[in-house]
């Protein structure tokens, strides 16, 4: 009797373990486990709002580090004209920034003058040609021509226009007010890491800013050796406008891969309104001066300025047109001078020991 007695009270007996499941939770307990739960869920929602953020706000870094270059480039004009005028610094900054104004104008009104007197020539070439074609393919081309497609065309260009020249706005008033008052942006951003390291971190600042300037110029002395050797090579083959057209040439050799091929394009347009021959000798011209621009005038500037690997150029440039366009494309290279100039500093030379490989030493002391 007292066996079927423990059997029966071992078979519907409750361990601690099940008594501890049928037991109910505290309200505690599932607070704690709602507010962890709430928690992960809040995270994983920050976590993606920085991600959305950080790919919208790259745009705007990309316009800022724009106005940083320009920013060094109107300072350093600047910094020269006081050590040969001894203006102070705001009279200097305003007189580079009018002179550049008033280039500005005057290549629009000389690039706009190429273009109203080379459009007749053009306009009558193209007018000729079509009616030298045979009648069926000219009625071909007439129904393949739409008026509102054309237009709708011109409406979809506009709103990229309009980004384009906000952007230009947002670099060049961010570059002003950045050279008016360097050293409070300077300032603010030493201030960001702890006081033992303001001291590096202004030399790293130092550094970062002399490589820019150096490869600023690098590119100053390139966009005018190309636009001169283009403008001589068109004059002498008779070309109209040589001029305008070299200093086209000249302006977009800041655009890599893509500025000479835009370059080019109005100057053959402008060989077609004469002969098939003469757009041969212009396609020439430029083909000439880029292989002299590749194999001589960027590597004797690289080596007396900035040497960056080519392998680095060329992957900074793929990379910054595949995730930012041409904006990207426009400024990978100096965007890869900042990053291999910090990991220089505070990887190679202060974590590993091995000193600072770029920029050279030799070209940019770190005392500034």
């Amino acid at each position: 009797m007292r066996n079927e007695t423990g059997a029966a009270g071992r078979g519907t007996g409750c361990t601690p373990q099940a008594q501890a499941r049928d037991v109910p939770p505290s309200p505690a307990s599932v607070r704690r486990e709602l507010q962890i739960f709430i928690w992960k869920v809040m995270i994983v929602i920050g976590a993606a709002a920085v991600v959305y953020a950080a790919a919208y706000a790259a745009q705007v870094l990309l316009l800022l580090f724009a106005g940083v270059l320009f920013a060094i480039f109107l300072v350093r004009l600047a910094g020269y004209i006081q050590r040969w005028t001894h203006l102070p610094r705001g009279a200097a900054l305003a007189l580079v920034l009018l002179s550049l104004v008033a280039l500005s104008f005057a290549g629009g009104w000389m690039l706009s003058t190429m273009a109203i007197a080379e459009f007749g020539k053009l306009a009558t070439t193209i007018t000729h040609a079509y009616d030298a074609l045979p009648q069926d393919i000219r009625s071909q081309i007439s129904q393949g021509t739409d008026l509102s497609k054309w237009m709708d065309q011109l409406r979809s260009l506009l709103p990229p226009v309009l980004l384009g020249l906000t952007d230009g706005l947002i670099v060049i008033f961010s570059g002003v007010y950045l050279a008016v008052a360097p050293e409070v942006y300077q300032r603010g951003l030493i201030l960001l890491v702890p006081p033992a390291g303001h001291e590096r971190a202004r030399e790293v600042l130092h550094v970062t800013g002399e490589a820019l300037w150096l490869w600023l110029v690098g590119q100053f002395c390139a966009m005018v050796l190309v636009g001169t050797l283009t403008g001589l090579g068109l004059w002498l083959l008779g070309m109209p406008v040589p001029i305008q057209l070299g200093i086209l040439a000249g302006v977009l050799e800041f655009v890599p891969y893509a500025g000479p091929v835009l370059a080019a394009a109005p100057a053959v347009l402008i060989a077609l309104s004469q002969s098939p021959t003469q757009v041969i000798w212009v396609v020439g011209v430029y083909l000439v001066v880029q292989q002299v621009e590749n194999h001589l005038i960027q590597p004797l500037v690289q080596r007396a300025v900035v040497d960056l690997p080519p392998v680095v150029t060329i992957g900074a440039i793929a990379a910054g047109g595949y995730l930012f366009g041409l904006l990207g494309v426009m400024i990978a290279t100096p965007l890869a001078i900042t990053i291999m100039s910090i990991v220089n500093m505070l990887y190679l030379a202060d974590r590993l020991g091995e000193g600072r490989h770029f920029p050279p030493e030799d070209k940019v002391p770190e005392s500034g």
